[in-house]
């Protein structure tokens, strides 16, 4: 479900002329947090990649050339220093004009080697979507436009060549992401061409909608949202205790 609506989206979106696009799809749903802290990145990316191949197979056009194979291939080698373990998945069809690329796992380390500029731009029109950089070990978010760099790294340089990265993959076609924040289940989704919109679990097991927006909300944002639903609905951190309490005991 979630890997078809994702691909759905993408294609939306190449459709309407969108060339460069970043994904993310919730790895935790085959690969739990706890894994990835005892086990490292290589569980990650062992666990995740059969959701990432059958992504990169739904990258299909409608009546465009058929799917002839996706070849994987690692570009960041076990043992590193920063433990990145990226993957490219490229899409063969009948039509080299229309093959795809899907950078999976691609973090800093990635963006900032020259070879990853020239892929990309020797891509031309060709789709290519950066998928799950947020969970790289060497993570960044399109919307810090290269701030997770140190601004000395490169004498400045390196800060702006994630800029450029960021803006060229600004367009986050789909997202999807569960955290806790101020002791809410929070889940921030986007599937193009719709809104952003951010949904909270109440107290009650409903699911509310807290905000809405053309844009990626802030984690600032969210919290001030929950800060007045709290406010309107009269909770208190008592009554949200109780409520953790609860499920623990379940």
């Amino acid at each position: 479900m979630m890997v078809d609506q994702a691909a759905e989206a993408v294609m939306a979106a190449f459709k309407d002329g969108i060339v460069r696009q970043s994904v993310r799809l919730r790895l935790d749903m085959v690969c739990p947090p706890n894994r990835v802290t005892e086990a490292g990145m290589e569980a990650l990316l062992n666990d995740a990649l059969p959701m990432a191949e059958a992504f990169t197979k739904g990258l299909q056009a409608p009546g465009g050339a058929a799917l002839k194979e996706v070849r994987v291939s690692r570009f960041d080698a076990v043992g590193t220093s920063s433990g990145d373990v990226g993957t490219l998945l490229y899409r063969v069809t009948d039509d080299a004009k229309q093959d795809a690329a899907v950078i999976f796992l691609g973090g800093r380390k990635f963006v900032l080697q020259d070879p990853s500029f020239e892929f990309t731009n020797g891509m031309k029109e060709r789709l290519v979507v950066m998928l799950n950089a947020e969970d790289a070990a060497t993570s960044f978010r399109i919307e810090n436009k290269g701030t997770e760099v140190s601004v000395g790294g490169n004498f400045g340089g390196d800060v702006k060549i994630l800029k450029r990265f960021c803006n060229q993959f600004k367009e986050e076609t789909y997202y999807i992401r569960l955290l806790l924040l101020s002791d809410w289940p929070v889940l921030i989704f986007r599937a193009y061409p719709n809104p952003w919109v951010v949904y909270l679990e109440s107290l009650d097991g409903d699911v509310v909608r807290l905000l809405q927006g053309s844009r990626k909300p802030l984690a600032e944002e969210i919290a001030q949202e929950i800060s007045k639903y709290e406010s309107e609905m009269g909770i208190t951190t008592a009554d949200k205790i109780a409520k953790v309490q609860q499920q623990s005991a379940e």
